[in-house]
């Protein structure tokens, strides 16, 4: 007899309840207790069949409720019918679990022992007679549960012991019939510690609960744990299904006809246990497996899948089996699942998380769930190289098990130099499943083009004919590289270092051999000693420090085929007189020379990047033609003057960056007519006064002119430019724009005016329906009369305006203008500014920026649309303004001040000068200097997507102030803070108080709150939200630029968190805790350093009664002048003295 599972068990019910018994049996033992059951029982025990017998409770007892959980924790229920089973209660009661158990997937099989099944099916003779007699005592739902219980198991295949054989030829049938079903039911080992594994596990599972689709597609990158949570998802759910079968390793064994049949046969053998099936051939296979299991309802997990063909080998189709089956499939292919079609749902394997790294790393090094003190600064530098890898985090974690430091220290650098073997085997299975085109393009990416956007490497790769489109792709569907939001191309540190290591293994010794070269030590050694070759594809000259490398004239002479030429951080002290004409990219920051070499032929060239070079542009395009050139760079050049006509030299140009130069003066005419050009960034070019007359450029979508003072005329525009979206003419001395601009008509974002001169606007703005963001700076002049012809009647109220910013006062009275459609409007900020409560009026409004407003007192109460108040630097806000301004924002929220938090871990002493040495918080190892700060806030805006982007319903306010609000009702002198809720994420605000510290002994008497510095520290800034020890980032805050002690408010909807974040949340009631760091943080005068000194959160919680509380010094209630800071100017304006920033010291308002 073949055991299956029951076929009712439902796959839409996948609960994991682990089983304390192999086998429960039940009997009635005064029939077999000393006889058949007892050698049933012995011989189940011999074979290592963990069985429960109950020898010990008294007959006639009420069954027990422990008697019951056992039942509900045994994998197999054997009842034996005997001549007297149904005359006791407890048996019955036992039986009627046990069928209860069967619809819950519990198998059971039942015994006739030396009675006939039909006796127990139509309960006659002893059986009916013993019913008949509880019928007479008892009540008859109970007795009528009986029978429905006896009439099932009486119709379930089993045992019939006829006396055709003897007695232990039957229980050794039996007992092998057990065996073989539990074996088949081992589970699969999954690893030594499953850390970071039940959350992804429990994310696939209600995804197949969720999901009709039979298959399920796990991918990622080798090593990232793909098996391991297909195997823990197979523990969890192959009981409820009639058959299961875990084939491993199909990339491995699809390789010949002979390893294809015997996956066939495990197949068919692992679930139809029959030892007999032969295949002969994987044709006949297939339809074996059709005819075989099509009616059943299978689970199969296909691991390590790489070709749709070997799916199709092995099985033909994967929808021919019963309804309710589940096919599981892991692979490094994203692709080969998408070939499936709808009836596949995909899970992305991500890798671990800090904490998670952390803990994998300790489990395997230090048999604990965290490392050793002294060795935590070690382990973060090999959880930083293994970039959330599992395998490499387990490798490394077991070679370091019970070694010094010292040898840690030497492993972790010989790591980073030198791949370790075990897991370079892992990751280099999914490269050489490419073909050589893509493994040019995987090699090219991983030495030069890792970080860079996909349209420039794809632009580059094209005219290597590498065939980018298709080829980049397929390195994506491979997960040997991603893509970010901003569309650059990244790649995993270990895959890089894979691709690095293919290339040294070239030519180990002789460096000129080699492909493509990137290390410094490798390129000084071939440029300085001349051993170039016709093999060298790439170069990458970057010294980690300034350096100067002197080198020969002719020095790139033997490379012909050199197509990236990549120099930075080198200053070449001799000019060159030869550049291979096969350069695509020749990128070379610094470059010393005015012009090229003359025997150069760029024609093949792709990308020109020369910033802060010595280049004088109608000295080089003078005399070469580069019809195929795409990209030019040459910011910060301070020897060009004048760009000249490129429309013959360079017609195909798309991005052109001259920012910062400052000593350009006159663009050509021309220029106005590149209809390739895309992006034309003039930022700080001071000097730049004469533009194009006029730009008819179709395809330009972002022109930026920031800064640049001495421009007073904007070109005409002839023609409609639907194509540009971002247009800045904020700093210009620009005075009136031309009528024409109503022909941008796809425009979304404007930055307009000035500090030093006003700016009228033509009535034909108005027309520009699609502006979403407007910067005004200084006075901007909209006209009084709209010209719109019917939007005009949405003018007569402030409701027809759309989103406003005013940078001052009298804007506000004299505006009369309408943007019916736009989105966003933001306000710069001015020293004289005050907001009236007509403000209120703007229902549309979105941001508020009134940063560096010194003498701003009020900020009225803002439209319900608002958002962001960005008031950083506004050092003579009252504190009644800012305290409604708080309680608005947690209003907008859903958030009520009364909400109270029921528990609170301990006591927290929560007054203005807390007695915590906030000087030892300092993190120095975020500090970074001033360019580089400024370089990690320009990556904020790596595209013109960034400048246009919505945020949706978060909620953001940035004021001087050192206390969070009383009404808070979580609050730490921490940097972190948990809190209990229920099944899904509530709204949640958060609020960070930060606090100055002197860094120099000279200016500690200034260390008070509030206290204004003589000092900027600009910082970014990072909420994290985590919860069962997975952690994201909830918010990054950047451009946070500060001269006194801030409060950051941040707050998100319920449907926001939980879109974002709802599959963090496991069950009823999950622990969460929100933290704040400090990211980056740079000090322009090296006075002062930020340091979180409390922290708040509002949210409705659940959290457990405790005893302790927060204590709270001169708080008061919610409706009370509390106090979130002093104003830090006196009514003259000038600065009070230290006791400013002290609450005893100023009267509420």
């Amino acid at each position: 007899m073949a055991l299956v599972t029951c076929k009712e068990a439902s796959s839409s019910s996948f609960t994991h309840q682990p089983k304390k018994f192999d086998v429960f049996l039940s009997f009635r033992g005064e029939d077999t207790r000393l006889g058949f059951v007892g050698h049933l029982y012995n011989a189940l025990c011999q074979r290592g069949i963990n069985t429960f017998i109950d020898n010990n409770l008294q007959r006639g007892e009420e069954i027990s409720v422990r008697l019951f959980k056992v039942i509900e924790s045994s994998r197999i229920s054997i009842i034996v019918f005997s001549e007297n089973y149904a005359s006791s209660k407890w048996c019955l009661d036992e039986l009627t679990k046990i069928v209860e158990c069967k619809k819950k997937d519990q198998l059971v099989l039942p015994v006739f022992y030396n009675i006939d099944p039909s006796e127990v099916r139509n309960q006659k003779g002893k059986f009916g007679e013993a019913l008949s007699k509880h019928e007479e005592k008892l009540k008859d739902y109970k007795v009528k549960s009986w029978r429905e219980a006896l009439f099932e198991a009486a119709n379930i295949s089993g045992w019939h012991y006829k006396h055709s054989c003897s007695e232990f030829e039957f229980i050794q049938g039996i007992v092998e019939e057990i065996s073989n079903f539990k074996l088949n039911r081992t589970p699969l080992f999954v690893a030594r510690y499953l850390v970071g594994i039940n959350y992804r596990v429990k994310t696939i599972l209600s995804d197949i609960k969720s999901n009709d689709g039979h298959i399920i597609g796990i991918y990622g990158p080798g090593g990232i744990g793909k098996t391991t949570i297909a195997k823990a998802i197979f523990n969890r759910i192959c009981d409820h299904f009639d058959g299961f079968c875990y084939l491993e390793n199909l990339r491995e064994r699809s390789e010949t006809n002979a390893s294809v049949i015997e996956l066939q046969e495990t197949l068919l053998l692992e679930i139809l246990r029959d030892r007999n099936l032969k295949v002969g051939n994987k044709s006949r296979g297939v339809n074996m497996i059709k005819e075989r299991l099509s009616s059943m309802r299978i689970l199969l997990v296909l691991d390590d899948v790489d070709k749709w063909v070997q799916i199709e080998n092995l099985l033909g189709r994967c929808d021919q089996f019963a309804s309710g089956s589940k096919i599981i499939i892991t692979t490094r292919d994203k692709h080969l699942l998408a070939t499936l079609g709808k009836c596949c749902s995909t899970y992305e394997v991500k890798g671990l998380n800090q904490d998670e790294a952390l803990e994998l790393l300790s489990m395997h090094a230090f048999q604990s769930n965290k490392p050793k003190e002294d060795y935590l600064e070690l382990a973060n530098r090999v959880i930083h190289y293994a970039r959330g890898l599992p395998l490499a985090l387990v490798i490394m974690g077991a070679d370091l098990n019970g070694r010094t430091k010292p040898q840690w220290r030497s492993a972790i650098d010989k790591y980073e130099k030198i791949p370790n073997e075990e897991i370079q085997k892992i990751l280099e299975i999914s490269y050489e499943g490419l073909d050589e085109t893509e493994k040019d393009i995987f090699l090219d990416i991983a030495c030069f083009f890792k970080g860079f956007f996909k349209e420039y490497v794809m632009d580059i790769l094209n005219a290597c004919d590498l065939h980018p489109i298709y080829g980049i792709q397929k390195l994506f569907d491979k997960c040997l590289i991603t893509v970010d939001r901003y569309d650059r191309l990244l790649m995993h540190d270990l895959l890089q270092q894979m691709g690095r290591d293919i290339i040294q293994r070239e030519s180990p010794r002789m460096l000129g051999e080699r492909s493509r070269l990137w290390c410094y030590e490798d390129v000084h050694k071939v440029l300085t000693q001349n051993m170039g070759s016709e093999k060298i594809r790439g170069i990458r000259i970057c010294s980690p420090e300034p350096s100067k490398m002197k080198l020969e004239l002719e020095c790139l002479e033997k490379m012909k085929n050199l197509k990236f030429l990549i120099v930075s951080n080198v200053a070449i002290c001799r000019g060159l007189k030869y550049l291979p004409n096969e350069l695509r990219v020749l990128d070379w920051s610094g470059f010393p020379l005015s012009s090229l070499p003359s025997n150069f032929d760029p024609q093949k060239l792709i990308a020109l990047n020369m910033p802060k070079s010595r280049v004088t542009l109608d000295k080089l395009f003078k005399k070469i033609q580069c019809k195929n050139l795409t990209y030019m760079n040459f910011n910060s050049n301070q020897y060009i003057r004048k760009l000249p006509d490129l429309s013959s030299a360079t017609p195909n140009v798309k991005k052109l960056d001259l920012r910062g130069c400052e000593k350009l003066v006159k663009v050509h005419d021309s220029i106005g007519y590149l209809d390739k050009l895309e992006s034309w960034d003039l930022w700080g070019c001071h000097e730049l006064q004469t533009l194009p007359s006029c730009i008819a450029m179709k395809s330009l979508k972002f022109l930026n002119l920031f800064a640049c003072k001495r421009v007073k005329r904007f070109p005409d525009i002839p023609q409609e430019m639907e194509n540009l979206k971002f247009l800045s003419l904020g700093g210009t001395a620009i005075r009136e724009i031309p009528p024409s601009i109503g022909n941008l008509t796809g425009l979304e974002r404007l930055e307009i005016g000035s500090d030093f001169y006003s700016c009228h606007l033509p009535s034909s703005i108005y027309k520009l329906q699609h502006l979403r963001k407007l910067l005004l700076l200084g006075n901007v002049k909209f006209p009084k009369d709209v010209g719109i012809g019917r939007q005009a009647a949405a003018c007569n109220s402030y409701g027809g305006f759309s989103k406003y910013c005013f940078p001052k006062l009298n804007f506000l009275k004299k505006l009369t203008s309408c943007f019916t459609h736009s989105e966003k409007c933001l306000l710069s900020g001015s020293k004289d500014l005050n907001l009236r409560e007509s403000i209120i009026k703007f229902n549309r409004l979105d941001r508020l920026l009134i940063y560096d407003s010194k003498f701003l007192k009020k900020i009225p109460r803002l439209p319900e649309g608002i958002r962001t108040v960005d008031a950083t630097n506004c050092i003579s806000l009252n504190s009644e303004s800012l305290r409604k301004l708080f309680l608005q924002f947690g209003r907008i929220l859903g958030l009520s001040p009364n909400m109270k938090c029921s528990g609170v871990k301990h006591k927290v002493l929560m007054d203005s000068h807390s007695h915590r040495n906030l000087s030892n918080q300092i993190d120095c190892s975020s500090q970074v200097s001033l360019s580089k700060f400024n370089a990690i806030k320009n990556e904020s805006y790596p595209t013109l997507d960034a400048y246009l982007v919505d945020y949706g319903e978060r909620y953001d306010i940035r004021v001087p102030g050192k206390k969070i609000p009383n009404w808070f009702n979580h609050q730490s002198i921490e940097s972190s803070i948990s809190f209990w809720v229920g099944p899904e994420f509530p709204s949640i605000a958060v609020c960070v108080a930060f606090h100055l510290i002197p860094l120099k002994d000279s200016y500690a008497n200034n260390d008070k709150y509030g206290f204004v510095r003589d000092d900027i520290i600009d910082g970014v800034y990072d909420i994290h939200i985590s919860t069962d020890s997975r952690k994201r980032r909830l918010m990054t805050s950047g451009g946070f630029s500060f001269k006194c002690d801030h409060l950051w408010f941040y707050g998100e909807h319920h449907s926001q968190l939980q879109r974002n974040f709802g599959d963090l949340m496991q069950g009823d009631r999950n622990h969460v805790e929100i933290s704040c760091k400090i990211s980056h943080w740079a000090s322009t005068n090296g006075n002062y350093a930020p340091v979180i000194a409390r922290m708040g959160v509002h949210v409705e919680c659940i959290c457990p009664p405790q005893n302790s509380d927060i204590i709270q010094c001169n708080s008061q209630n919610v409706d009370d002048d509390t106090e979130l800071h002093a104003p830090l100017l006196s009514q003259n304006g000038s600065q009070t003295d230290s006791d400013a920033g002290d609450p005893s010291s100023s009267s509420s308002p």
